[in-house]
């Protein structure tokens, strides 16, 4: 099973065990993506970056998916995980493994 498949299984149990309160959350997500002067793509492009500094294979996944919709570039997905790795050092880079298995599904 692909990390974006098991971040969706978590995310429907989270629907049906933490109704309110995950309903709540999302809407505060959703509320946060919309303030401000900051775009989706370039949203997604720092949301790789954390999810590469958070180490989150699935949250990895989901974003760089999520990039690529919003139409970022492969060369674009990467630098933003290179900047993480900047910021984080070597044990960011082990994550990296993800962020190049989810492009050679996007962009081959």
């Amino acid at each position: 099973m692909e990390a974006a498949e098991k971040a969706a299984i978590a995310l429907s149990k989270m629907q049906t065990e933490a109704g309110d309160v995950f309903k709540n959350y999302l809407a505060f997500t959703k509320t946060i993506s919309e303030f401000g002067p900051i775009d989706h793509k370039t949203q997604e492009m720092i949301l790789i970056a954390c999810a590469l500094m958070s180490q989150c294979e699935q949250c990895i996944s989901i974003h760089v998916q999520n990039g690529a919709a919003a139409g970022l570039s492969r060369e674009e997905i990467l630098q933003a995980a290179m900047l993480a790795i900047s910021m984080g050092g070597s044990p960011k880079m082990m994550y990296m493994r993800n962020v190049f298995e989810e492009i050679e599904d996007l962009f081959s």
